[in-house]
């Protein structure tokens, strides 16, 4: 028996609710190209931070891309450093569904020969002609996302995603109903060695005589998976060359503490630079401080170019975080100073934002008179401090975080005031 699903609804307190009925699996009411168009204009609709929590927000850059494969029909880069290639597929067209994901897997190992360079080119000649011609991609992104991005930095971000396979791929449409582990299991050996994610996306779409053309779509991924992680390869040798043929194995020590966190590609690059500065025990040291907070107090790790800001995120989502303690790229800490300034922006009042800040960085600079006791700006990297010179005392600071945290929560819950 088919399984029914309960439509949403619009309600009317005291009046009346009005059931949404679905758009049936067979219509007229739009065709691929609305979907294309619907996904360009709108690509805030791709759940792409359900795939990767660090994607950011998505500017589409292109559709009916030519690659050697063919062309892709939506192509966007994400905020984040992410490309993400989108295939729209609706019911009264079915298609192979091992065609379909062949297809988009090639579109992946296409732009795998990419840079950020070929994007921009794209971009430009996305924007020719419109009110957009002229600005670059680095600006859309800037501006999409309402944040500072280093040129440098999302440069080299997309040329790793690129060069590693950390490429989103969607398959997208009005009702998608399979069963996609099997099918990739025997496509994705071809490219083990990418880290592509491959998700079946359902633009389920609404409808009432009440809104006329306006039609209510939910987006919901359907199924998501990832490739192997493990690839073994097989090389022949000719016979004359096998005694000059040496294999040495070579095991990675695995860190004392493992996290079940998955490891963002911003959050690979961090810990990158960290090990190449500072060395391994630095590396999985921090990874496992900051990851401690995260799960401890409920907080969100917002990388940027050089440094991971440990953030106490609204609520309500309606404003950017809090900013409690920052860990930079070279393997050192530091208390950000905009601390008071990002809870006024939460509305509190600004004596009683600085009394968090000022009483936070005093029993920092207690711990180690090191840390600053007025907090450092983000340019002083001279004042910041070597992480490996406190690991005795990661408990006490990780107390001193956990105040803090539960004065702003405090703060946030009683805007504009002080408590008493």
């Amino acid at each position: 028996m088919r399984k029914q699903k309960t439509p949403p609804a619009l309600v009317n307190p005291g009046h009346d609710v009005k059931p949404l009925k679905r758009l049936p699996r067979v219509h007229e009411r739009f065709d691929e190209q609305y979907l294309q168009e619907l996904l360009e204009a709108h690509p805030e609709l791709l759940p792409v931070v359900e795939v990767r929590e660090d994607a950011g927000n998505l500017v589409c850059v292109g559709r009916e891309v030519g690659v050697s494969s063919g062309a892709i029909d939506n192509l966007y880069l994400s905020s984040g450093g992410y490309p993400v290639i989108v295939e729209t597929k609706l019911w009264r067209n079915p298609e192979a569904r091992r065609e379909v994901l062949a297809q988009i897997l090639e579109y992946i190992r296409d732009i795998c020969t990419k840079d950020y360079t070929w994007f921009e080119m794209q971009w430009q000649a996305h924007v020719k002609g419109t009110e957009r011609a002229g600005q670059t991609l680095l600006g859309r992104l800037i501006e999409v996302s309402g944040a500072e991005i280093d040129e440098v930095f999302i440069v080299e971000r997309v040329n790793r995603a690129l060069s590693c396979g950390d490429i989103i791929g969607m398959v997208v449409g009005d009702g998608i109903e399979t069963r996609l582990q099997t099918l990739v299991d025997d496509l994705c050996k071809k490219s083990p060695h990418l880290r592509y994610a491959l998700t079946l996306v359902e633009m389920a779409c609404y409808e009432h005589a009440s809104l006329g053309p306006t039609q209510l779509v939910v987006p919901r991924i359907i199924q998501s998976i990832e490739p192997v992680e493990r690839a073994y390869i097989r090389i022949d040798v000719a016979a004359a060359l096998q005694d000059q043929l040496q294999i040495q194995p070579q095991v990675e020590e695995s860190p004392t503490t493992r996290s079940n966190l998955r490891v963002t590609l911003s959050e690979d690059d961090f810990l990158r630079s960290v090990e190449e500065t500072s060395g391994r025990r630095c590396r999985d040291e921090m990874q496992t401080f900051y990851r401690d907070l995260v799960q401890s107090f409920e907080l969100e790790p917002e990388f940027k170019a050089a440094a991971i800001m440990l953030k106490v995120p609204d609520p309500n989502e309606e404003r950017p975080g809090v900013s409690v303690l920052a860990l930079e790229k070279g393997g050192r800490i530091y208390n950000t100073q905009f601390l008071p300034r990002q809870l006024a922006r939460w509305d509190v009042n600004e004596s009683y934002a600085n009394s968090i800040a000022e009483t936070f960085w005093s029993a920092l600079h207690t711990l180690d008179s090191r840390f600053e006791s007025d907090g450092i700006v983000h340019l002083a990297s001279g004042r910041f401090l070597p992480f490996m010179d406190l690991i005795d005392k990661l408990p006490d600071i990780k107390r001193e975080v956990g105040k803090v945290v539960a004065k702003i929560r405090e703060a946030r819950e009683v805007t504009g005031t002080q408590p008493g």
